[in-house]
Parts: structure tokens; sequence; C-alpha cells
């Protein structure tokens, strides 16, 4: 039963402290102490279950009527506006209708809201306040794409049409599964209680945001609807509730119970997670709930902390079709920016600002890290999720907490953490789970892009080892050069790849950050205070297409399936214009005429020896003034010349063309 009240510091205290004259805990009440009453009312067990209680999971009713729980007034504003909003209804019921039906049969109870009378016909109808998205869908409203007149002009999709969002409605597409069992049992209930016929069902809704945008993105353009719930079989709608009360009873007659709420009561774990007031003392709840808190409060000991926008995600692939409209992830070899932003007009916007700085198809973008703990923006798991957006396995290489008991199977299991939940061994590549490609290697980079609008965080989510590799060696290698990495202007780039398996090569596309830029910049960027901003980032957002994009895997176009390669060499792809090591045939002394040096470097370089510290730093610097290719090859040739002269070291040599291959991406050289 209800027992405490969470205040808006986030603080408890009893409810029967609360309603005390003078009893609030704080520095003034929350609310008033007739809401609060109205807040703490709570339906107390008497032994009958009501028929919404058995369309809950029955983890979750068993623990609401056994469990001492706290919620916050907050969360009970629309129950009991709906409730105010019965009790105003009562009174206006005249002959044709009656109001706020109490029904019963055995052990089972409900109570319809209205049942009306007209033009010979009776129709049974319940109200309810419910969010723009749920009314949607029981509307069967759905976004999908449709091709445009349009075609691409230019690059990779030339001559492929346009695609467009649209709207559409179809019957196929409503979910009206909870209100048509709750309905379809009080009509059960009512034809057995008085032996007359319900001829109709209807829920008469009122949208809670309704007249707002998102309302209106969704279809909705009315504040109140009113339409049908089909009529189920009886024995379809007997069956699942003397099967819900079944458990429910049994829960309560052995004490205990350990089978969660399905995917479909839990909202698969979103209500777990947000809504479920008692999922302290369910195994799953406090996992989610747990998983939750941890990604949110990615910041310890910050009383001032505030966190950042997520504005969105930074995609590394696209969706494409197969021949029978199946739809699978595709990798491509440019960054896709994804806003969060719900108005059309603003994302594009955006996505034009975004393609305005870095092209059509940009394959290197400009980063910063926000804060300074590399575990903190851009953490690095073992994952395995669910058919949502639900966690069920997450482990280290060595040890792996699973949701659940079912979620472990064919797991070692070696304990038990904290909330309960079994502990396992986490066998990573040798894991069943990870050899049927349901488990793989998750990193979520969190980067600000300091030339776009906005302030807040865009996230990268990759599958891919040799990104999470290559990412992790960049920020230890700006680190040692510059003592952190954390609000440093960067470069972020896709390098291509090449795997060959069976004498087939395939090239994949992954991630790198650029170290070709100048040292006394970057050391610069260095000295500026970087705890101008402290900031708590969004939780991390991991989606199965974003990890299927790994360079160990690849996609059958006809199926839309992943088939599994085996990775047995992987190089990186060398543009064919670039002179190799191997074939220079470099002149004694280089020559500097096409670089256009300063007199300064011309000076330096007429006297290079081994202990000039300046002769890596000059390479660098005139590695940028290469304005054509013919003048790349002379700087080519000056590199290896130098290090044959023992004038820079191998490391300083091998890093210059690292840096040369950089930029022959970033010019679109071929």
């Amino acid at each position: 039963m209800l027992r405490w009240f969470v205040c808006p510091d986030n603080g408890r205290i009893e409810v029967k402290d609360c309603l005390k004259e003078g009893g609030c805990r704080m520095a003034g009440r929350c609310a008033s102490r007739s809401y609060l009453r109205m807040a703490a009312s709570d339906r107390p067990w008497k032994g009958k279950p009501s028929t919404t209680q058995l369309i809950d999971g029955v983890m979750s009713a068993f623990l609401k009527i056994t469990k001492d729980y706290a919620t916050s007034p907050d969360n009970r504003a629309w129950m009991i506006n709906g409730t105010r909003g019965h009790s105003v209804l009562e009174s206006y019921s005249d002959e044709y209708s009656e109001l706020e039906v109490r029904l019963t049969e055995g052990d089972v109870s409900g109570i319809a809201d209205c049942i009306e009378t007209e033009n010979g016909k009776r129709t049974l109808s319940d109200s309810k306040i419910s969010g723009s998205y749920k009314v949607a869908k029981a509307l069967g409203f759905k976004t999908v794409e449709e091709e445009t007149e349009e075609v691409f002009k230019s690059g990779k999709k030339k001559g492929l049409p346009k695609m467009r969002k649209i709207l559409i409605r179809k019957k196929e597409y409503e979910d009206r599964k909870s209100w048509s069992l709750q309905l379809n049992k009080y009509r059960i209930l009512w034809e057995k209680q008085t032996g007359e016929k319900i001829d109709k069902l209807k829920i008469q809704c009122i949208v809670r945001d309704g007249g707002l945008w998102i309302a209106h993105s969704r279809g909705l353009f009315r504040n109140v609807y009113y339409f049908d719930i089909d009529i189920e079989p009886d024995e379809e709608i007997e069956a699942y509730f003397e099967k819900k009360k079944e458990a429910l009873f049994k829960a309560l007659k052995q004490g205990y119970w350990d089978t969660v709420c399905d995917r479909e009561e839990n909202w698969d774990g979103l209500k777990c997670q947000r809504y479920c007031d008692v999922a302290m003392y369910c195994p799953l709840g406090k996992y989610l709930k747990q998983e939750r808190e941890t990604d949110e409060m990615a910041i310890k000991g910050l009383s001032q902390a505030r966190r950042m926008p997520r504005l969105g995600k930074i995609r590394l692939g696209i969706k494409k079709k197969t021949k029978t409209g199946k739809e699978y992830p595709a990798e491509v070899d440019y960054f896709i920016l994804d806003p969060v932003v719900q108005n059309e007009d603003e994302r594009q916007k955006m996505i034009d600002e975004f393609h305005a700085l870095y092209g059509d198809q940009p394959k290197s973008i400009e980063i910063m890290f926000p804060v300074g703990d590399p575990a903190i923006y851009f953490p690095q798991d073992l994952k395995r999720y669910g058919s949502g957006s639900s966690l069920k396995c997450k482990g280290d290489g060595e040890t792996a907490t699973c949701a659940s008991e079912e979620f472990a199977k064919d797991l070692k299991i070696i304990g038990k953490s904290d909330m309960g939940t079994p502990i396992v061994e986490c066998k990573h590549e040798e894991c069943p789970y990870y050899k049927s490609r349901q488990c793989s290697e998750t990193g979520v980079l969190n980067v600000l892009l300091p030339k776009l609008p906005g302030a807040g965080v865009w996230q990268i989510v990759t599958g891919s080892k040799n990104s999470i590799i290559n990412i992790n060696s960049g920020i230890d290698s700006v680190t040692a050069l510059c003592g952190r990495a954390h609000m440093i202007p960067l470069k972020l780039e896709r390098v291509p790849t090449e795997t060959i398996h069976e004498g087939k090569k395939s090239k994949h596309y992954i991630l790198q950050i650029n170290m070709n830029f100048r040292l006394s910049d970057l050391q610069k960027q260095a000295m500026i205070d970087p705890t101008k901003i402290a900031m708590e980032l969004p939780p991390p957002e991991a989606e199965k297409e974003d990890l299927l994009f790994q360079e160990n895997r690849i996609v059958n176009t006809e199926t839309g399936e992943v088939i599994e390669e085996t990775v047995v060499e992987t190089v990186p792809v060398i543009e064919d214009d670039v002179i190799p090591e191997e074939v220079v045939e470099p002149p004694k002394k280089p020559s500097v005429s096409t670089f256009e040096p300063t007199q300064e470097e011309l000076e330096i370089q007429a006297d290079l020896d081994p202990s000039n510290p300046k002769a890596y730093n000059i390479y660098a610097m005139s590695l940028h003034e290469c304005k054509e290719k013919t003048q790349l090859s002379t700087w080519n040739t000056a590199v290896i010349q130098a290090f044959k002269d023992k004038q820079i070291t191998k490391i300083e040599k091998d890093n210059l063309l690292c840096q040369r291959d950089s930029l022959i991406q970033d010019r679109g050289w071929k």
C-alpha cells in the first residue's frame, strides 16, 4: 500500500505525517492538503482483484498489495484529474445513461464509467486521459517514408528517388489491446449481471498534451476522441482474466512471485524505469532503474550539476530495403546528422547547416569531448538488448549482470548482485549470445559539435572493435600531449579499411581521431580553462542498427540478415596516387620550392640535422601548404629522404605519412 510521498527534493515522508497540520518536512507544501489527501487515496485490497489490476502484470499487482511503496504527488496528477472528471460527469446523468456502474462476478470486480442507450442500442464506454503517443497508436497513426517525385542529382545516391516522411492511418496499425481487454470484461460482467446485451464499446479519450505541436505531429488535432473498441469473443477474454486471476491468487498464497511482467505489461521496460511505484521490489525493475540512474548520474559529487541535453545522433549508416521490402542497416562512408528536434523545419535547418560546414557526405567533422573522464563520454560495454531498448545483459569481458534468471539461460551464474539479479561469467567471444550476434561490443561516444548551433551532446554508437581501439588510442595520444583531451577541438573521421575473407575483400569505414594538427596549436587550446563546463551527460541510447555497422559483419542485401565474416587481415586503404615508400627515388636534397615555405622555414631546413627538434614540426606545417597533388608528391619525397638522412625519426616519419593520408581524405584527392 502507499506509505510514503516523495517530496520535490527527492526526500521521503510518511503520508500520515505529511497530512498532519504543520507536517510538511520542507519550507512549504508542494500542494494543498486537500490535493495531497486525494493523492494519498489508495484502493485497499479486499480479496477481489479489479479488472485493471488483472490487466497489469502479476508481479506489479502482487507487490502493490503486499509491499509498502512511495510515489510523488506529481505522479498522481492525472489520476486525480480523471477521478474528479468522473465525479463531475455523475451529476450529468439522465434517463438514458448510467454512470459509475459497479460490476462484479465471483472474485473479479470493475466499474464501468458509462452505459448509454440511444436509438435502441446500448453502448458501454470508458473515459481515459492519455498522452498523444498512446492515443495516436490507438487510432492507427504511423510515420512511414514515401518516394517524392525528385531524385538525387549527385553523390552516391545519384538517380535514386528522394524520400520524405508522411503520417498515415490504417486499421492494421491500431493498438488498443489493454483498453479492449478492460471494456470487453466490463461488457461480459454487465451482461451476466443484468442479462442485457451491450451493442457497442467506446473509449472517450482526452489527449493530455492536446493542442500542442507534438500532438499535431502525431495526427491529433482534437482534444477529445470517441472511438470504437471491437467486441472480442467471450471465451478469449474469460481465459485471459482467469489465467491472470489464478496467478495473482497463487502469488498471494505462497507469499512471493518470481515471474516479471512481460514486455507488453512493462512497456518494454519503460514502465519499470520511469512509472512503476514498486519497481524497487522487482528484480527486473531494480536492474533497469539502476541502469538508468547509473547512466544519468555519470558525474558524481557535483551538487549544482546540470545535464547536457541530447541534441541527437550522428549515425554511421542508413536503412535499405531488400527485394521483399524488409529493412536492413547498411554502412556508409560518411557521417549522418540525426537531430531529435521534433519540428521538421528546425530539424532540416540544422541538417542543412551541418552540410554547409562539412559537405553533403562528410567524412570528417570537428568535435570536442565535453567532460574530463573518457569513461563517461566514451563508455564501452558488452551489451545484449531485448526486442526494444531494454537491456538483458551487460558485461566487461569477465563478469556480466543479467536482468533476470531468464536472460542468464546457458550462462554460468557465479553470484547475485545487490538487487538479486544474476551475475554470470562473461566469456566475450566465446559466449553463445555473442556467437549468435545477440551481444556486441558497444561504444557510445558523446561529443560536442562546436561549430553547430546548440549546447548539447551528440551521440555516436559503434559496435566496431577497431573504431573503439582507434578512439581510445586518439584520446590517450592527445592526453599525453596536452594533459587532457576534453574541450579541445579535434577532428573525427571515417577511415576506409579493407577486410579480407577467403580471398574476397570488403571495405568498411571505421572511426579515427585525426592526429594531423600542429602541436603548437593544440597546446594553445590546452591552456584554455576546461572547467567552464561541468555537466552530466544524457544516458547512452544504443540501437540495434547502430551495432551492426561492424568491420567483421556484412548484411545479405537479399534477405537483410547479418552474415558473420571472419576477419583474416585488416589493412588501411591507401589511395593509388600516393607514392609508396619503397618505389620512391628521392633526390639527395629535398626540394621545397612547391611548398612556398616562410623564410624562417627555409633557413631551418637548410641546416637540418638529427639534433634539430624543429625538423618534425617543419614538415607537419609544410604538409598543410600542399594545395595540389603534385606538391604532395614532392612533400612525400622530402619526408622519406629526411628519414633516410636521419633528420626525423621513424615514429615521426610514420606519423607524418598518417597525417598525409588524412589530408588526402579531407581534400577528396583520388
